[in-house]
């Protein structure tokens, strides 16, 4: 089997047959490399300076590797040498002979549609420094099986641009020094996981988030279909995360919330200002929900499709409830409102689909501004004097 190296050198001109002009930067070479011979079946790339290998020429470059992979049907894996920092776009777009592919430590960037439609890429390393993934970068690898990442820590800070630029959107197992995850340890520090982070996961069954946490980015947890639990420590800190979307919070799938090991079924925020939207939707063990006077605001969706939730009370300070806030709640029979003045309702869906026996229990001295707001008037037979 003919061994292959393959090593960019800026200082050379070589073409190659079948290559354009800008093919100079590329020269095969088959003498004996000094870290050593290349196995059958696989292509090593180095350089001479710290640039991206693939940052040089795109088209050229692509398509001679996509020469040389096919000319060579056997040719199935990819090794690359340090000091390589990014992989560009379309490096190796259509190579659907590669079946295992390991980044090294020092790969920073993974370009758009750099793996697109490598269908029978199978295995993946990637480095600890990897920070970020283009569009699509490994679109339609649809046969990876196993993903192979140094940390979550690591893993957490790379930024994905939409979810088929996240390897783990296709793979079936996520492995850390070869053990495969089912629970997600988000770890403590972190105050912000990347948009599509474990997308399309479907080995994991549990994930922890740490107090420290404020944002997740949109369809983070998207189509994490064996969710089964969601584990916090601070339930106030958890109500103040901002949730990209709604399958940014991974209660959309599993609607189970455990706080410090029991499972929630009463909700009491202290000293928030601000419940996120989405932040309890779909959570159906929730029975209760109550909030001090700071808080000003329920988001968007917040606590939507809790089904089992049957009494929400609201403190003095609440001046607005977002689209949508408690729809679907249909065990939902009283909701007390301290605040003198109405808060501002942001649609007319807010409280749709609740208890038909349900009450809106505010101070006596405001029932007349309640029944006669804009839209506070809808529920007016609906109202009631606090006790």
């Amino acid at each position: 089997m003919k061994k292959i190296f393959i090593a960019a050198v800026t200082i050379l001109a070589f073409s190659l047959v079948g290559c354009n002009k800008h093919d100079d930067n590329i020269i095969p070479d088959t003498t004996r490399p000094s870290l050593g011979t290349p196995e059958d079946n696989e292509i090593w790339f180095t350089l001479t300076d710290n640039r991206g290998l693939f940052a040089m020429e795109q088209t050229a470059f692509n398509s001679a590797i996509e020469d040389i992979i096919y000319s060579e049907e056997s040719i199935s894996v990819i090794r690359f040498v340090e000091p390589l920092t990014t992989i560009g776009a379309d490096a190796f777009n259509g190579c659907t002979n590669l079946q295992n592919i390991s980044l090294p430590n020092s790969v920073e960037s993974v370009s758009e549609r750099a793996f697109f439609n490598c269908t029978n890429l199978e295995a993946i390393t990637l480095g600890a420094r990897l920070r970020n993934c283009g569009a699509k970068a490994f679109n339609n690898c649809i046969n990876l099986y196993s993903l192979h990442i140094s940390s979550i820590m690591d893993w957490c800070r790379i930024t994905f641009t939409d979810k088929t630029s996240n390897p783990a959107y296709y793979s079936q197992a996520l492995l850390v020094d070869g053990e495969k995850i089912t629970k997600i340890n988000i770890p403590n520090g972190l105050a912000s996981l990347s948009a599509y982070a474990f997308c399309g996961n479907i080995y994991v069954d549990t994930v922890a988030i740490p107090s420290s946490l404020q944002s997740i980015g949109v369809g983070a947890f998207e189509e994490c279909t064996n969710l089964r639990r969601v584990e916090i420590s601070d339930i106030s800190k958890w109500s103040a995360i901002e949730f990209g979307n709604e399958t940014a919070n991974p209660l959309s799938i599993t609607q189970e919330l455990y706080l410090n090991g029991g499972l929630v079924t009463s909700v009491n925020i202290v000293g928030v200002e601000k419940v996120s939207a989405y932040a309890f939707i779909n959570c159906t063990s929730i029975r209760d929900f109550s909030s001090d006077n700071s808080l000003l605001s329920i988001g968007d969706n917040a606590f939507r499709n809790c089904t089992s939730l049957a009494t929400a009370e609201l403190g003095s300070g609440i001046k607005e409830i977002g689209a949508q806030g408690f729809m679907n709640c249909s065990a939902l029979q009283l909701v007390t409102l301290n605040a003198a003045n109405p808060p501002l309702l942001a649609n007319d869906d807010v409280f749709s689909f609740n208890s038909k026996e349900r009450k809106f229990a505010v101070p006596a001295t405001s029932l007349d501004a309640y029944a006669n707001d804009t839209m506070w008037s809808q529920y007016k037979d609906f109202l009631t004097a606090i006790e």
